[in-house]
């Protein structure tokens, strides 16, 4: 058996392979045509194999018979790609395929002459598919396009040349034999330009094939150099097998890294280049605490690579209102993207992490112009928002599910500018960028948390002070015996008095609101403290008046909390609203409920919390109001100290819940407290210090 044959057992294997993947392959274009051309290819690498492995003229017959196949399986297929049917191809491939099968049910199936004549009709065929490939390359739309099918050209003419040279050892000219192999590696080639649209990914395969046959080749003449010589020592044979391949263990991957690296530099200089610069991007952002310098340092890194003309990095603002841009190379229009106005492109973003031009107008031309759905709506808003941007891509940086700002490239040099290697490259940098974005979010927050603390207890210490001469104040007002004063100047002596009392509550207040919090926590049950709140307000008379209603959720489970402190916070929004509805009067609603809530940090992705909800029928927050309510000391009522609100929201909030709040001008507001489920609060740090009970002497 000859190196032709194995080399055709080996075509036959792997275009059956081939076949096989592309058949399952359900979203490839033309996959029924071109596993029909590999599946002829195939029958012909195997009945080729099984001639030169059993040989005699039956089978010599049925390789021509395999052989004729071939051409009516390529024209079909290069019809389908194309987009076009070859009338004249088809004319004359017809006839010549049925006139091949009769004459080799003939005697002259056995004649030489006929095997060359099939031979040549079958290159000949083949040939010409490839030059309307080289047709249609002429006249190809774009250069992206152009150069995909110039590959394919290439490709094709190399594989009808050596398979036309395979030919030259059967008239004794020596030649090595590789068109079997060489149609496999372009068939390989086919497949992965109808299962991949981006150019840039077949120049990446055709690096990844060239490195893995130079490392073919060394590896092969290292277990050459060990082995071949020995001849037929059986035991040293053996050694130097062993100790081959020992070697190649140690060198494999050592070799594939210089491969690479060398092929890169050679072939793929930009794409080197970047891979460097994100690789000391890496390290830098391993020490980058700081925002400013997160972006400074991106852009630099990418406008070294000269793999871009444009980028921008935009981070969430404070209020999380929008996102505003830190820097940019290249000009870039917008300095602002708003949550709401530009809202499909930042929900594209932070569900796909990663979105590219080129899939968005793949996208958008799946549909039909006409087609007004919403889905086609969508795309065109990110297509327009990415236009705005000058972004090819942009690349989200996310925690969880929250979107903290986002990436955009582009190079407008090309149509086709990145490669899915290096998109996933530069995503693999936002994920870390988005890292930085959480670190220096959370040592804002501490440095924050430390300066309040600071200016807390030095807070706490002044109001202490100022209680001291407040008492005294109004106990030398007191003091004041009524017939040492006329009546003017005792008015002013209660004056006095009320606004140091006044005063007083402010101070008792504020100290409420600095000091640690003193409850204990234990699981108890949410309904008897909204009952017992509907009765205080019912309790309390108003003009015009304000109806209590009362909503509770039957079978809600326990929370983790306490009872007075939680009456104290309801009681609060309660008052507020029923002052809200104090002209016109209205309904106050009382409810409760159990809600579930997306959390990444819980197993089964859900959380599952206790709400409360006080409603009424006012006049609404406006906007900037509601901005501020549980600010300290900023209050819109007559009298009020603005600390009401945020105290409440201080024991929401060693409770392990939150307060929110949802208001629509001239529709009322509610006011939610969400509290968490005692089986699920984890007892740690302060936690476990509210609920255990204080320790005792012996």
């Amino acid at each position: 058996m000859g190196i032709q044959t194995q080399s055709a057992l080996i075509a036959a294997v792997l275009l059956l392979a081939l076949g096989v993947n592309v058949l399952f392959q359900r979203r490839v274009v033309h996959r029924r045509s071109f596993a029909t051309f590999l599946g002829a290819l195939f029958a012909y690498n195997l009945v080729f194999f099984l001639d030169g492995v059993v040989g005699g003229p039956v089978f010599g017959r049925v390789v021509l018979l395999a052989a004729v196949m071939v051409p009516w399986a390529a024209l079909r297929f290069y019809d389908r790609f194309l987009g076009e049917t070859d009338r004249v191809a088809w004319s004359v491939v017809t006839p010549a395929t049925a006139v091949s099968v009769v004459l080799l049910a003939t005697r002259l199936g056995d004649s030489l002459t006929l095997g060359v004549l099939i031979t040549f009709y079958v290159l000949a065929v083949v040939g010409w598919c490839v030059a309307r490939l080289y047709k249609r390359y002429r006249k190809a739309d774009t250069p992206v396009e152009g150069q995909r099918l110039l590959y394919l050209v290439i490709g094709g003419a190399a594989s009808v040349a050596f398979s036309g040279l395979d030919l030259l050892p059967l008239i004794e000219i020596p030649f090595p034999a590789i068109g079997h192999l060489f149609t496999v590696f372009y068939m390989y080639f086919w497949m992965q330009v109808i299962q991949r649209s981006r150019l840039l990914d077949l120049e990446e395969l055709l690096g990844r094939g060239l490195a893995l046959v130079i490392q073919a080749v060394v590896i092969a003449l290292v277990y050459t150099a060990l082995v071949v010589w020995v001849g037929g020592r059986l035991g040293l044979f053996f050694f130097n097998t062993l100790l081959a391949s020992i070697v190649l263990i140690f060198l494999f991957e050592p070799l594939k890294q210089l491969v690479t690296t060398w092929l890169g530099r050679l072939l793929f200089q930009e794409k080197y280049d970047l891979q460097m610069q994100m690789a000391k991007l890496r390290r830098e952002l391993a020490s980058v605490i700081a925002l400013n310098e997160l972006s400074e340092r991106l852009l630099a890194r990418l406008e070294a690579s000269r793999r871009i003309t444009h980028a921008s990095v935009f981070l969430l603002e404070g209020d999380e209102r929008g996102f505003f841009m830190t820097r940019s190379v290249g000009p870039v229009e917008p300095q602002r993207i708003d949550v709401v106005t530009q809202r499909p492109f930042l929900e594209a973003l932070r569900r796909e992490r990663v979105l590219a031009r080129e899939q968005l107008e793949s996208e958008l031309r799946d549909h039909s112009r006409d087609d007004d759905s919403a889905r086609r709506q969508t795309v065109q808003a990110v297509l327009e928002t990415m236009d705005d941007l000058s972004a090819d891509l942009s690349f989200a940086f996310l925690s969880g599910d929250r979107l903290l700002g986002f990436l955009n490239v582009q190079d407008d040099r090309l149509s086709e500018a990145f490669s899915s290697d290096e998109i996933r490259l530069v995503a693999g940098i936002a994920a870390q960028a988005a890292t930085v974005v959480e670190n220096s979010e959370l040592f804002e927050r501490l440095k924050e948390r430390d300066r309040l603390s600071a200016l807390g207890e030095m807070a706490a210490g002044l109001a202490h002070e100022i209680r001291n001469p407040l008492g005294a104040i109004k106990a030398a007002g007191q003091l004041l015996s009524p017939g040492d004063v006329d009546e003017e100047q005792r008015e002013m002596v209660q004056v006095i008095i009320e606004e140091v009392d006044r005063l007083d509550g402010v101070v008792r207040q504020f100290l409420d609101y600095a000091r640690p919090y003193r409850g204990r926590l234990q699981p108890m049950d949410v309904a008897p403290v909204v009952e017992r709140l509907a009765m205080l307000l019912r309790a309390e008379e108003r003009d015009p008046p304000v109806r209590v209603q009362v909503d509770l959720a039957a079978d809600l489970p326990p929370v983790l909390g306490d009872g007075d402190q939680l009456l104290q916070v309801c009681l609060n929004l309660a008052r507020n609203a029923c002052e809200a509805m104090a002209e016109t009067g209205g309904e106050l609603k009382l409810s409760t409920a159990l809600v579930s809530e997306r959390a990444a940090d819980r197993p089964d992705g859900v959380r599952r919390r206790v709400e409360i909800r006080v409603r009424d029928t006012g006049p609404g927050i406006p906007d900037d109001v509601r901005r501020n309510l549980f600010v300290p000391f900023f209050t819109t009522k007559k009298g009020g100290t603005g600390l009401g609100l945020a105290i409440s929201q201080r024991i929401v909030q060693n409770h392990g819940g939150d307060i929110t709040v949802h208001s629509r001008p001239g529709r009322g507001a509610t006011m939610t407290v969400r509290l968490p489920l005692a089986a699920d609060v984890s007892l740690t740090g302060e936690h476990r210090r509210r609920t255990e009970p204080p320790a005792t002497g012996t």
